[in-house]
């Protein structure tokens, strides 16, 4: 029962860093976002076509080290998932394997009882 519980702990902790590196990546993908926003709008000015000036966002060093940032928290997000899932099957076998002994035990005494 003790691993039980520490698994179960385990897999609360990795559900807390998982939701962790989901907002980490959202705000990471907010601020690309507010970057290209703010960039159209202090480029457009003299500029004719939305091609050009895309070109140029994409370009801007905060732009770029912004998206490389996204990159980051979306890995770190994908890998967190990885030890959330596996916190979370270790939960059910040993979840199983208590069922099972449980069980058996309470068979077996069963069992004794009733026989002479």
């Amino acid at each position: 029962m003790q691993l039980f519980v520490e698994f179960t702990g385990w897999q609360n902790y990795a559900a807390t860093q998982f939701a962790e590196a989901e907002v980490e990546e959202e705000r990471a993908e907010a601020k690309v976002r507010y970057l290209e926003a703010t960039g159209m709008v202090k480029a457009f000015g003299g500029k004719v076509k939305v091609t050009e000036v895309r070109a140029e966002i994409a370009t801007d060093p905060k732009v770029v080290e912004a998206r490389g940032d996204v990159l980051s928290a979306y890995a770190k997000r994908k890998l967190t998932k990885v030890i959330y899932d596996n916190c979370e099957r270790s939960v059910f076998v040993v979840s199983r394997e208590l069922s099972r002994r449980i069980g058996a035990a309470g068979s077996e005494r069963r069992s004794n009882r009733w026989t002479p």
